[in-house]
């Protein structure tokens, strides 16, 4: 893993990724230094492209003081600058952790709360639910899947006008004559 220091006073304003900059990864006690993992920022590089929406980070990295005040675990991943919990307006904590999960099934730390979700990229594989208030370890955050070509190109057709019913389309069950449709509405398009 490779954590880079930054100050949040010199580099505050400094770009790591095409949405991100070193201020947003900064401990909220104010303290000027300020731990990044690179591969912390590439993770919620990857979660922001696939949702198209901003990603709030509520806390990433922690001074020591600050963790113990927020009730932290004592060997937190956000000490290290390793970890960031994160909001999205209009996904919830558990489609956030879904994909997290398809980006990093066999490492890292994922865990659901009521309003945020927790990431981190420690070498470990731990996962946990803490929406009910108290925190319980889980298997994991199975549920998202790579949409097929096929439910990429159905809902192309879906934007462009040329068809109104995904579900029936993304199930390749076709009888002749909707195929014939679909060629008649596709060549009126062109």
């Amino acid at each position: 893993m490779s954590v880079r220091t930054y100050s949040k006073r010199k580099d505050g304003g400094v770009k790591l990724s095409a949405n991100f900059s070193v201020a947003e990864f900064a401990c909220h006690d104010g303290s000027d230094s300020v731990l990044i993992s690179v591969e912390l920022v590439a993770l919620l590089q990857k979660i922001r492209d696939h949702f198209g929406k901003p990603v709030t980070i509520n806390s990433a990295y922690r001074t020591a003081a600050w963790n113990a005040k927020q009730g932290g675990a004592p060997k937190s991943q956000h000490l290290r600058g390793m970890a960031a919990d994160i909001t999205i307006t209009g996904v919830s904590p558990l489609a956030v952790a879904q994909y997290a999960e398809f980006l990093q099934p066999k490492a890292g730390g994922i865990g659901v709360y009521q309003s945020f979700t927790h990431v981190d990229v420690r070498a470990v594989r731990t996962r946990w639910d803490s929406r009910s208030g108290t925190e319980k370890a889980v298997s994991g955050w199975p549920g998202y899947m790579e949409a097929s070509e096929l439910d990429k190109a159905v809902d192309k057709l879906v934007s462009a006008g040329v068809i109104d019913s995904p579900d029936r389309w993304k199930t390749g069950n076709w009888t002749d004559r909707a195929v014939e449709l679909l060629i008649i509405k596709m060549a009126a398009k062109v």
